[in-house]
């Protein structure tokens, strides 16, 4: 019986996918391309960029096409973005994507098409342990994705294939060159949130707020006592430490809480910002965790590698997840992602509420 070798190749015309491709092919499988067309605040250059994944997965000799999600997209992930700025939380819409939005519609392209398989070309590893599947931390630390990928269903996993994981950057782009993508190998990384292409967030969301999509309320910068300093324009422009922007004459004060129940900002001059536990929602823990129980973890709170992760425990209580940190953490707001792991392995993760 033929082993059925299709695979289907998350493609957005920069290195990584198009260094997968290659990857693949030369590995013996039947390489097919699409690109997932996402809602972009700038469309003339987002189709440029549609257009080049097209080309090269014609250079490649694959088959390839672009499929639409942008009204999906925009409203799973840009109106979650919107919301949880709106209300004073921290999005990370790289981490809402990849389980809502990007890899549901990779899996079931795949499965219309009859592939095996799914890639994607991030830096990460997958493990298999006691039957479950794991992502861990790709080879190149500066590069390593998994971070944005803890909350993964088993399902996905069991399909998803990286074959960048083994390799560092520096190799990828070499095998650009070697193959003659001077262009793509030299290309510079975008950066920041994908569906913004450059633009501040505070400059969207004003942006929103101007045609009418968008409702942000005005409130009070109050201090620790509850006294009254001045107004701000809408939490959704403000984070955690912030003290530029606040229009207040003493420049010590910086932004140490806000109260979506109240709409108001708390500053202070003198309060920590560390913290040494969380409480987490919407976690996912791929192995059995006993309840009560504390578990020694690594934690990463940010998916930026100059941000090393902090040793402490995590602890199951029925519907929330305890954190604990034997150092404190600094800077932690809520809707941020929280990710453990164990021997450079992703055993889960969670949203901070508290």
């Amino acid at each position: 019986m033929q082993v059925n070798n299709r695979i289907l190749l998350g493609m957005s015309g920069g290195l990584d996918s198009t260094m997968s491709a290659l990857l693949l092919k030369q590995q013996g499988y039947q390489v097919i391309g699409l690109t997932l067309k996402t809602w972009h605040l700038h469309p003339g250059k987002y189709e440029q960029e549609l257009q080049k994944a097209a080309s090269l997965a014609k250079k490649l000799n694959i088959e390839h096409s672009i499929l639409d999600i942008s009204r999906s997209f925009h409203e799973e992930v840009v109106d979650y973005f919107c919301r949880e700025y709106q209300t004073g939380r921290t999005p990370n819409p790289c981490n809402r994507c990849n389980p809502v939005i990007k890899w549901p519609w990779l899996i079931k392209k795949a499965e219309e098409l009859n592939c095996r398989f799914v890639a994607t070309g991030h830096y990460v590893q997958k493990v298999k342990d006691n039957g479950k599947w794991y992502i861990k931390k790709g080879a190149d630390p500066s590069k390593d994705q998994s971070y944005f990928l803890w909350n993964l269903s088993q399902e996905i996993l069991e399909k998803a294939i990286f074959p960048l994981g083994n390799l560092t950057k520096s190799e990828v782009r070499q095998m650009a060159l070697d193959y003659g993508l001077k262009e793509t190998a030299r290309k510079q990384e975008s950066m920041g949130v994908c569906f913004l292409g450059g633009t501040n967030y505070r400059d969207f969301l004003t942006q929103k707020q101007a045609n009418n999509e968008l409702t942000i309320h005005p409130g009070k910068i109050v201090d620790e006592e509850g006294n009254i300093l001045g107004t701000h324009r809408g939490l959704a422009f403000f984070t955690i430490g912030q003290k530029k922007g606040l229009g207040l004459p003493d420049k010590k004060f910086f932004v140490k809480e806000m109260g979506p129940e109240t709409n108001r900002i708390i500053v202070s001059k003198t309060a920590t910002l560390s913290t040494s536990t969380l409480k987490l929602t919407e976690f996912n823990l791929i192995p059995n965790l006993e309840e009560n129980r504390k578990y020694q973890v690594d934690i990463r709170i940010r998916g930026i590698d100059k941000v090393p992760s902090l040793p402490g425990f995590i602890t199951l209580h029925s519907d929330k997840l305890l954190v604990d940190f034997e150092e404190e953490a600094w800077g932690i707001t809520p809707g941020q992602s929280i990710v453990f792991y164990q021997k450079n392995i992703v055993i889960g993760g969670g949203l901070v509420i508290s």
